[in-house]
Parts: structure tokens; C-alpha cells; sequence
């Protein structure tokens, strides 16, 4: 039996100690963005940017008012890509194509920033407005996973896992040392009085 404790403990404390180093900088990363997050009037203008420009479109791409409804779906493409390759546009984007009005919207959207088009299908011209909000923003815009995609979405979850190993190996590996466990244990109970206390004057 003390064996195998012994090597659950040396388990344990392989789980803590390379959790912790799996994810350290991004550990950092999510601490020190949740202060900037805690204090929205923190702003750096490093990094801004904002550009509108006016261009028109190449003969490559098809005339969608000659389209019929089904052929406009897969032409749209084209349009993306092009303004995707010319102007390096990043990010998840939504269009609308209102015929009628011989306009085609596309918003990208993307960590800090977005770009707006406006494309006039009978001038054969677009509107292109972008706006990237700077380093801090973008490092806000990292740590709430917004725009983001689906990859850093699973690092944000990676993140999390390896915070919980961390965590619960440190509580077991402090549990198994009776000269500290009491002070551990009230120490941790202070934490949670602490974050009750903060919770309920938030309420007043």
C-alpha cells in the first residue's frame, strides 16, 4: 500500500508540475488579459489602425445581376476570394446580396477588428472600410475566444483542463503533508469567502 501511494504521489506531482508547464504562458496570457478586461478604460493605441479605400472590381469576377439565384450562391464566392487574396481579409464573414438594389454587403469580422464592403454590382466598384483596434485589444478580443475560430476556441479549453490538473494535484499533493494541511485547507477556505464576500458587496 505505501508504495503504491508513493507512486501515486509521484504521479501527482508529474501532473503538477507539467500541467502547469504545458500551458505557463498561456496561463500568463489569461491572467494578465483578465486584468485588462477588468478595466475597460485601459486603452493603447498601439497597433490602431483604420483605412477606407475605393476600388473597382477585376473583370475575373462574374456580373451577379446576370445570375440567376442558385448561380449567385457560387458566384459570391469568387468575390470573397478575391477580396480575401487582394486585401487580406481575415476571419468568418456574412454577405447580402440584395439584387434589387444591385449591392452586395460582406462583413468579415476577426479578433479586434473587422472590414465592411460594399460592392456596387452595376458600378462595378467596392467599398472597403477596415478597422483593426490595436494589441490590446486583440489580446481581449484572444481571451473571451471572440472571432477567434474554432482552433483557439480548443486551446481556451486545453487552457482550462490543464488549469483544473494543476489545481487538483496541488490540493492532493498539499493534503498529503500534515505539517501544511491545515493552513492549506484554511487558505483555501479563505479564498472562497473571499470571492463570497466580493460577490455579495457587488450586489449593494
Amino acid at each position: 500500500m505505501p508504495l503504491k501511494t508513493s507512486s501515486w504521489a509521484r504521479w501527482m506531482r508529474w501532473l503538477h508540475s507539467y500541467s502547469a508547464m504545458l500551458v505557463l504562458v498561456l496561463m500568463l496570457f489569461f491572467a494578465i488579459t483578465g486584468i485588462t478586461l477588468n478595466h475597460p478604460n485601459w486603452t493603447l493605441a498601439a497597433g490602431k489602425t483604420n483605412q477606407s479605400q475605393q476600388v473597382p472590381l477585376p473583370d475575373s469576377l462574374p456580373d451577379l445581376l446576370a445570375l440567376d439565384e442558385a448561380e449567385q450562391a457560387t458566384a459570391t464566392a469568387a468575390y470573397v476570394n478575391w477580396l480575401r487574396t487582394e486585401f487580406q481579409l481575415k476571419g468568418g464573414y456574412s454577405l447580402n446580396l440584395m439584387p434589387d438594389d444591385a449591392v452586395l454587403e460582406l462583413d468579415f469580422k476577426r479578433p479586434a477588428g473587422y472590414a465592411a464592403v460594399v460592392i456596387d454590382l452595376e458600378s462595378r466598384t467596392a467599398e472597403i472600410d477596415t478597422e483593426f483596434g490595436g494589441y490590446l485589444a486583440l489580446a481581449n478580443d484572444l481571451h473571451k475566444g471572440r472571432y477567434a475560430g474554432d482552433s483557439w476556441k480548443w486551446l481556451i479549453d486545453l487552457t482550462a483542463v490543464a488549469c483544473i490538473l494543476f489545481a487538483l494535484s496541488g490540493f492532493y499533493l498539499l493534503w498529503r503533508q500534515p505539517s501544511q494541511r491545515d493552513f492549506g485547507n484554511a487558505t483555501a477556505v479563505a479564498g472562497v469567502v473571499l470571492a463570497l464576500v466580493a460577490y455579495i458587496a457587488s450586489l449593494h
